[in-house]
């Protein structure tokens, strides 16, 4: 495996721990929601916000990086025969795999980035439940004999 592979490989783990670390908090939290305050989970969802303007530029990037990727594989599908295997150059076959580590981080990004939004939609549902779920306890008392 090449060094730019293994810092690669290094880099997916530890963004992958971070989410899965992200996801278990969310679970814990939507079954104790009860159990933490208002102000905790405004707090969780405004980290969450921030992470994910903070990180606008690179998935703003790898959006490119993808459409790019995708476009070029296209268009080098479609002529029926790709430079790179016709002629076996070892410079256009290390292009070709820059491009495809290139591309397998963008899409990881994305993907990370898509984990931000799922996080920010449960947050989102988990306070609007608090507010329904707090407007009909008064609706419940008064209907309590």
């Amino acid at each position: 495996m090449s060094e730019r592979m293994g810092r690669l490989c290094d880099e997916l783990r530890i963004k992958l721990h971070g989410i899965d670390r992200r996801l278990g908090a969310l679970k814990s939290n939507g079954a104790a929601t009860f159990d933490q305050s208002q102000e905790v989970l405004e707090s969780q969802l405004d980290r969450v916000e921030q992470r994910i303007y903070d990180n606008r530029v690179t998935v703003e990037a790898a959006n490119i990086r993808v459409k790019t990727w995708l476009a070029e594989t296209k268009a080098g599908s479609g002529s029926g025969v790709d430079l790179w295997t016709e002629r076996h150059k070892p410079h256009l076959l290390e292009v070709r795999a820059h491009d495809a580590e290139e591309y397998a981080i963008a899409v990881f990004e994305l993907a990370a980035a898509a984990a931000d939004e799922a996080t920010l939609a449960v947050l989102q549902a988990l306070l609007a439940r608090n507010d329904a779920d707090a407007a009909a306890l008064p609706d419940a008392e008064a209907r309590s004999p």
